[in-house]
């Protein structure tokens, strides 16, 4: 009867051993395939498209020191002229990665475009320019010729937005004229042929610094806080390939600090920034960088945490224009959570 019980026992306990060792075998053997795989991702090039003037400062590092990424990966920045000419090499495939506005962000989301938003990367820097002492605060500009930078833009929908908060009607109690394009806006202030402007930066710095008769008449930060009871307005976000996120996460998550990284020293350094900001051609001229810098609101505030500022904004468009965000608000995949591909 003991030999009988020793028997079992030595069985048993080889049966825990060879479980445990199988265990440890799987284990180990996964972990294997996970660093194979990883291993055997081909080599890729990210092509990062960042847009001349103000909005493509923020990115201007990636373009000194391009960052060489996990996952086989290393990032190729390249400058482009306009939003539209962006959103078409999104659309091409020319580009993984790319920085729009807000709006047209949504709009190529809600057409299919295989493409999320990572973050945002500038808040509101639109500027009321004048050259009237007089006018301190937005009913004041009722009965006037004001330049908007843009119909359908920003600045367009967040001054119409204000307005009609005031009880103030954009198409009747004043004119909204959009016939200048924003460099044409510029310069007729400071040759002093037209008196007050809606401007975006840095082009509201070049005239307060091309004619001193020139001033911001008032912010419009503490009108939007007091109808969205948020602190600011998104104006430019980073949006990426949607597949390139859960394909190479690793990849995406450090270009993403490498970008943040860029703006923190785009911040401190300001000087050094604009010599770059000349040197790789992003359309402005050094000088003029250094001073919009510390006006141009660079931030950056991943998508989890900016959904609520981005909404925000968005229904200011769908409520003028719903065709300017394609038709509705984007749905919850729209914010990348690049943890959760990890």
């Amino acid at each position: 009867m003991k030999r009988s019980v020793s028997i079992l026992l030595l069985v048993f306990f080889t049966l825990q051993v060879y479980a445990l060792g199988s265990k440890e075998a799987a284990i180990t053997k996964e972990s294997l395939s996970a660093a194979e795989t990883e291993s055997r991702l081909p080599d890729y090039i990210i092509k990062a498209g960042a847009l001349k003037g103000p909005t493509g400062i923020g990115m201007i590092y990636l373009f000194e020191n391009p960052p060489v990424l996990p996952q086989q990966t290393s990032v190729q920045s390249v400058a482009v002229p306009a939003a539209d000419i962006m959103a078409a090499k999104l659309m091409s495939g020319e580009l993984d990665i790319a920085v729009l506005p807000v709006n047209m962000a949504a709009k190529l989301y809600n057409a299919g475009l295989d493409l999320v938003m990572a973050a945002v990367v500038g808040n509101g820097m639109v500027q009321v320019i004048s050259a009237d002492p007089g006018l301190n605060k937005l009913e004041e500009l009722q009965g006037r010729t004001v330049y908007v930078a843009g119909q359908s833009a920003t600045p367009d929908f967040l001054l119409r937005s204000l307005l009609q908060a005031q009880n103030i009607d954009p198409t009747s109690d004043l004119t909204l004229s959009y016939q200048l394009p924003i460099p044409e806006i510029a310069a007729s202030l400071i040759a002093g042929r037209i008196e007050t402007a809606i401007l975006p930066e840095p082009f509201a710095t070049m005239v307060l610094k091309g004619n001193p008769a020139l001033r911001q008449a008032f912010p419009l930060a503490p009108l939007w806080t007091a109808l969205s009871g948020l602190d600011d307005y998104p104006m430019s976000v980073l949006v990426v390939r949607a597949s390139l996120a859960r394909e190479r996460p690793q990849a995406i998550s450090a270009f993403m600090q490498a970008y943040k990284e860029s703006i923190s020293k785009v911040l401190a350094e300001p000087a050094a920034a604009g010599i770059l900001v000349e040197k790789y051609d992003m359309g402005l001229k050094a000088g003029i960088a250094e001073a919009a810098i510390p006006r141009s609101n660079y931030v950056y505030i991943e998508a989890p945490e900016a959904r609520a500022s981005i909404e925000a904004l968005l229904k200011l468009f769908l409520a003028a224009a719903p065709a300017s965000v394609g038709g509705s608000l984007p749905a919850a995949s729209f914010y990348l959570d690049i943890n959760a591909q990890q």
